[in-house]
């Protein structure tokens, strides 16, 4: 176990470092400050529609399969932090709704067969059933599975709407504020050069990287040991 954690402790530092520096990087050397202004002015000029535009590219680009958080970074950008975490909550906890009950009411025994076809496939589906929320949460502190995975796969359980929509909320909350202040610091310093974001903006995101892999690191914990458990049940 300790084996395993401080992998997964260096794989999610060097994830979200690399994260960081490519978009820090794209945005100093890869796109230009015009590039990055004209792009913004182009969704503002939709006025009070821009939200609505983003959030419907936002939520139908999740849907099939793109990743939340290309989004997240790019609200950040758009709309500054204070308008862009509400946005990016609501964009993606619109689309996990979405992708629950496409798989639930349309293609259940598709994903169903697919997932218990998988290693740990059935204790995962009974392991939803008995820690439901729990496990929803954990499941979306975890960076490395694809929220269209999470989405569709939690479609076939028992799973009640309420339950999912609250734990999702509450699971997809670090990250998504993570995100978009990394989005919103990294475009600030691009649009105002004379006024860069201060050591403390960084140090804030700093910090809630750290915090972010410690959850992971949490989660994983919990999911192995409720896994254990429930194998052990079904000997």
């Amino acid at each position: 176990m300790q084996g395993s954690s401080k992998m997964i402790l260096i794989k999610s530092g060097i994830a979200f470092v690399a994260i960081s520096l490519a978009v820090i990087v794209g945005w100093k050397f890869g796109v230009s400050t015009q590039q990055i202004t004209e792009g913004v002015e182009y969704v503002q000029s939709f006025g009070v529609w821009s939200v609505v535009v983003f959030c419907l590219v936002y939520v139908t680009l999740v849907c099939l399969s793109f990743p939340s958080s290309i989004f997240n970074i790019a609200a950040g950008i758009l709309f500054g932090f204070a308008i862009a975490l509400p946005v990016a909550l609501a964009c993606g906890l619109a689309a996990a709704v979405s992708t629950f009950l496409i798989s639930r009411h349309f293609i259940h025994d598709f994903i169903s067969d697919k997932i218990e076809k998988t290693k740990n496939g059935s204790q995962l589906l009974s392991l939803i059933n008995k820690h439901t929320a729990k496990f929803i949460i954990m499941l979306r502190l975890n960076p490395f599975i694809p929220a269209v995975v999470k989405n569709y796969g939690l479609g076939v359980t028992n799973i009640r709407l309420f339950t999912y929509v609250w734990a999702t909320l509450l699971g997809q909350l670090p990250l998504t504020t993570l995100y978009v202040y990394l989005g919103w610091i990294g475009g600030h310093s691009m649009l105002n050069t004379e006024n860069t974001p201060d050591t403390a903006n960084w140090l804030v995101l700093g910090v809630g990287g750290i915090i972010s892999i410690m959850t992971l690191l949490i989660s994983k914990y919990y999911v192995s040991m409720w896994l254990e458990d429930t194998k052990t049940q079904q000997e």
